[in-house]
């Protein structure tokens, strides 16, 4: 049996129709909304360190920027501005470990703080083994709540640690898991 005419042009135009849909289906090349800003810093880079903006500020979220930046040049560069512009913010000087900076209701002011462990750990950025807190060691990869009950014990029994080695003296800890550690704990970090 020999396709008819009515047969070809059925099955082309069901490929026309479905070679559209699949046309449009496709994510577009440009943005949806073209007054959108690209924010500054979204990227992390060699030589940047990274720095949270929460609170009531419009442009919340993680931003990588240079090392020893001021808070208040930062602010100014992620278009923030504070009760009497960012006078505010110079008080606090450059920023130099991964914070969290908090701009507090009603412009009353701004709180500036070592970024939480939690989303320390989840950029890839060690957290200080001698602040951290048992809940803190217990978000390490590989330790659990024994391992950081020991550590926080040898901690209260020895003092601060001075180098990353000094865990091999807490039981269950050798060599070869420090080594697993080392990227997820610093000291003075």
């Amino acid at each position: 049996m020999k396709p008819g005419r009515e047969h070809v042009l059925g099955s082309f135009t069901l490929l026309a129709v479905t070679a559209l849909l699949v046309f449009l289906a496709l994510p577009s090349r440009t943005p949806c909304d073209p007054g959108i800003q690209e924010i500054p810093f979204a990227v992390e880079k060699h030589g940047t360190i990274a720095v949270e903006i929460a609170g009531e500020s419009g442009r919340n979220g993680i931003y990588h920027i240079p090392r020893g930046t001021p808070l208040a040049a930062f602010l100014d560069m992620a278009g923030i501005t504070t009760d009497g512009g960012t006078g505010d913010a110079k008080r606090f000087g450059a920023i130099q470990t991964a914070t969290t900076v908090n701009l507090l209701p009603m412009r009353s002011g701004i709180s500036v703080e070592t970024m939480a462990a939690d989303k320390r750990l989840a950029l890839g950025i060690a957290i200080d083994i001698n602040r951290a807190s048992l809940d803190d060691l217990a978000l390490v990869p590989g330790i659990g709540g024994k391992t950081a009950e020991r550590i926080m014990e040898d901690r209260r029994l020895n003092g601060t640690m001075r180098k990353l080695e000094e865990l091999t003296r807490v039981k269950g800890i050798k060599e070869k898991r420090l080594e697993k550690f080392r990227r997820y704990l610093c000291i003075g970090c």
